[in-house]
C-alpha cells in the first residue's frame, strides 16, 4: 500500500454559510419524528419537534428543540408532565395532521395518557418527563426534560425520520 506524501486537498467545494445551505446540510442527516404532547384544559395538545436527542442516562435527560414562533409550545411548557412519542411507519399518514392546526392534530390519532402526558399509540418508544430547563438557542428553544418513565411500545417497528426534506424510513443494509 502506498501512502500519499502530500496532504490531499478537499474535493468538495465550500461556499458561504447561509440559512439555505445550512438547512440543506441538516436535511441530509436523518432525525427521528417525535411528538411532544400533554392534556391541556381537557384536550390533547402537541407538536412535532424539529430535533430530539438523548442527553444523559443518569439522570435520564433528553432535549427537544421547538421553533420560537410555535404557538403550541407556550401551552405545553405549563404542563406538569410531557409525553414524547417516537413515531413509526404506522404513523406516516398522521404526520401532516400532527403538524397541522392545533385544534385537529389528534382528531384521528389514537393516544393514551400518563399523568397528563399524551402518548401516541403504537409509537416505537414512549417517554414521560418534565421540563428542567429551556435554553434560548437562536430561532429555537431547546427544552431539557428529565425522564421518569420509558416504555418501548413497538420497538421492532421502523421509526419515521425526516431526511432529505421528506418523511421517510431508514432503509435496511
Amino acid at each position: 500500500m502506498t501512502l500519499p506524501t502530500q496532504p490531499t486537498q478537499p474535493t468538495a467545494a465550500t461556499g458561504p454559510l447561509t440559512p439555505t445551505s445550512l438547512r440543506s446540510a441538516w436535511a441530509s442527516i436523518p432525525t427521528p419524528i417525535t411528538t411532544v404532547a400533554a392534556v391541556i384544559d381537557g384536550h390533547p395538545v402537541g407538536l412535532i419537534v424539529g430535533s430530539y436527542v438523548g442527553l444523559s442516562l443518569d439522570p435520564a435527560l433528553v432535549a427537544v428543540s421547538v421553533q420560537k414562533s410555535s404557538r403550541t409550545w407556550p401551552l405545553l411548557r405549563t404542563a406538569e408532565h410531557l409525553g414524547i412519542s417516537v413515531l413509526t411507519r404506522a404513523h406516516q399518514g398522521h404526520v401532516r395532521q400532527l403538524a397541522g392546526p392545533v385544534e385537529t392534530r389528534f382528531d384521528s390519532v389514537s393516544w393514551q395518557t400518563d399523568r397528563g402526558a399524551v402518548l401516541v399509540d403504537d409509537a416505537a418508544v414512549h417517554l414521560t418527563g418534565h421540563i428542567i430547563d429551556d435554553i434560548d438557542t437562536g430561532d429555537h428553544i431547546t427544552a431539557v426534560l428529565q425522564i421518569d418513565r420509558v416504555h418501548e411500545e413497538a420497538p421492532s417497528e421502523t421509526p419515521l425520520v425526516f431526511h432529505g426534506s421528506q418523511v421517510t424510513v431508514v432503509g435496511e443494509l
